[in-house]
């Protein structure tokens, strides 16, 4: 036997101080009852004998409906049943930029540390479905192969920084072209990349990777990180000062901007969708998106497991409470 909630089972401990309770108030109760029934009365004897009967029993059966309503609580399982594992028909890989221009704060975080919260965000609500990360930062790599365990991929996420892969320069390109290479050989689905980038790169064509994507049947969403504004290229990561800017040959500080509108063309042109980063919301529309293109969940295996039983419990109790009520009435005077 299992329990779901075995802490609820230490209500059990209650019982002693209860049980102590009860002896208590049932001797209190043995004596009230001398006063209760008149000395001349015919039978008294066998009245108060009922009335204990009626007293004690009640008392038990109040303690089993609790006893029962807390294993109910706990969760009880036995058995085995056999559970069809339903997965929705999409595959999705995160496909993160993780070069210098994403280490740029443009307001109180960086883009890599804001595009890992939203990425982070979407995989806590996207249950039922295959999941994979690639990372990108001079060429790109699959970092995690498509997996149902989306524990082994919050994991990734949360350890992730932008010193994970080395190299230099920005090639969305090789990014794409990795994040593709997790749907070879796997099930007929959906397939999605999610790009987290602020758009820009310095080597690579993004038109050319997104033509492969295209012809393999792959839709790409675009993340858009940072703004139009722009921001200063930190020489490390989290910068605490324009010291730490990165300059370029003149010596003069260089600037990282958001290429929205590279982002939004290479994404329509796929099917996909444009999401603004800086948005609130912007996990929720990704979640939304990726449950529009799949609907329909579909059995992809089976697995066995221990039954639940908490409803027999249930039953028990409501029962028990009952004959508790039903001791406490006062029996009816027979007629003569």
């Amino acid at each position: 036997m299992s329990f779901d909630n075995p802490p609820i089972l230490i209500g059990f401990l209650g019982f002693i101080p209860l049980s102590i309770l009860g002896v208590f108030h049932y001797r209190q109760g043995r004596r009230g009852l001398d006063y209760l029934v008149p000395p001349p009365l015919v039978g008294k004897d066998a009245l108060v004998r009922a009335l204990r009967s009626r007293y004690f029993c009640s008392g038990i059966s109040f303690g089993l409906f609790v006893g029962c309503l807390l294993m109910a609580l706990a969760g009880p399982r036995w058995g085995k049943r056999i559970v069809p594992e339903y997965h929705r028909g999409v595959d999705v890989v995160l496909a993160l930029d993780v070069s210098r221009s994403m280490d740029v704060r443009d307001g109180d975080i960086s883009r890599l540390d804001q595009a890992l919260g939203i990425a982070r965000d979407l995989v806590g609500t996207s249950g039922g479905i295959r999941l994979g990360t690639a990372l990108g930062k001079g060429k790109g790599v699959l970092a995690v192969p498509l997996t149902y365990d989306t524990g082994a991929v919050l994991t990734f996420l949360e350890g992730l920084t932008g010193s994970s892969l080395t190299g230099r320069g920005t090639n969305l390109e090789t990014l794409l072209d990795a994040a593709s290479g997790a749907f070879q050989n796997t099930l007929p689905t959906r397939r999605v990349i999610i790009l987290f980038s602020d758009g820009e790169s310095l080597s690579g064509s993004l038109a050319a990777a997104i033509d492969r994507a295209m012809d393999s049947g792959i839709t790409m969403t675009a993340v858009g990180m940072g703004t139009e504004a722009g921001g200063l290229v930190p020489q490390e990561a989290d910068p605490l000062s324009l010291d730490g800017a990165l300059r370029d040959e003149a010596e003069a500080l260089l600037m990282s901007y958001r290429r929205g509108d590279v982002l939004r063309d290479a994404a329509e042109r796929t099917g996909g969708i444009y999401v603004d980063g800086n948005r609130n919301d912007a996990a929720g529309l990704l979640a939304d998106y990726i449950r529009s293109l799949a609907p329909e969940s579909g059995v992809n295996g089976y697995h066995l497991e221990n039954s639940p039983q908490w409803r027999f419990f249930v039953i028990a109790a409501l029962l028990f409470l009952g004959v508790s009520k039903l001791f406490e009435k006062r029996p009816r005077k027979r007629r003569r």
